[in-house]
């Protein structure tokens, strides 16, 4: 086991996704996301009586698209992105028909796109990827993108993770083997942090990326996004849609935007 010093340990940057997430070791420690769960979770929500009929949606925040490819499967016209140029090439790769649209983007830069104004009946926000941003400006940044890409009356869709089953439910220190790498791992929660130390070696060369993402409650969700003129209507605890509790694995909100804006 490689030694771990805890003066570097929890040493990050604020813009610690850009390079992580472009990296194969991310893809390798990640790469068991199923498309078959993604098609289940969307079928799911598709079941929704104010989903049921397809439209225009935006994926922000895509990934390698596996939810944006299972909109498309249902008929939905589909629009995704992604900060990260690896996991967009990875969905470019992906063969099907309907295909959806990609691009690489920042949600922080969805409000700049005048092209998708007012555009889509839902937007979609998958796997805890929008609390990355140190400033709370940021935050209502991405939210307020989200809501001006949508119509009157459309609906947005946020996963993220449940704070309270993280804190009950915390592994401090885990070794993980995948392809051949052994990722030394170290989790804490801190000043407001959900945190994740990942040290591994690449090609001969220690590599070291921390994870972080803002702790935020339920209730911090609805506040936000009743700034914003959307409407918390249904409240979500895991994949299989069953309604959120304490102890929930997730913090999953379907919202709509206010028909008077």
């Amino acid at each position: 086991m490689r030694s771990k010093l805890k003066s570097d340990l929890w040493i990050t940057d604020p813009e610690w996704f850009r390079p992580w997430f472009n990296t194969e070791a991310y893809h390798v420690l990640y790469g068991h996301r199923s498309e078959d769960e993604a098609s289940d979770l969307v079928q799911r929500l598709i079941s929704v009586k104010e989903l049921n009929e397809p439209g225009r949606l935006l994926d922000a925040g895509c990934g390698a698209g596996r939810h944006a490819r299972a909109f498309a499967k249902a008929g939905w016209d589909v629009e995704a992105f992604d900060l990260s140029e690896g996991s967009i090439d990875a969905a470019k790769s992906h063969s099907q028909s309907p295909s959806p649209s990609y691009r690489v983007l920042d949600l922080r830069d969805l409000l700049d796109v005048e092209e998708w104004f007012g555009r889509f009946d839902l937007v979609t926000n998958f796997f805890t990827s929008l609390g990355y941003f140190s400033a709370e400006e940021e935050q209502k940044q991405v939210v307020a993108g989200f809501a001006r890409a949508l119509r009157p009356g459309g609906w947005l869709f946020v996963d993220y993770l449940n704070v309270e089953h993280v804190q009950s439910h915390l592994i401090p220190s885990e070794t993980i083997l995948k392809g051949g790498i052994e990722f030394d791992i170290h989790r804490r929660i801190a000043d407001g942090w959900i945190e994740k130390s990942i040290r591994y070696q690449w090609q001969g060369e220690e590599q070291h990326h921390v994870e972080r993402v803002q702790a935020l409650h339920r209730d911090n969700f609805i506040d936000l996004l009743s700034k914003h003129q959307l409407e918390v209507k249904y409240t979500w605890g895991n994949y299989a849609l069953d309604p959120w509790s304490g102890d929930s694995p997730r913090c999953m909100l379907l919202a709509q935007k206010t028909t008077s804006v």
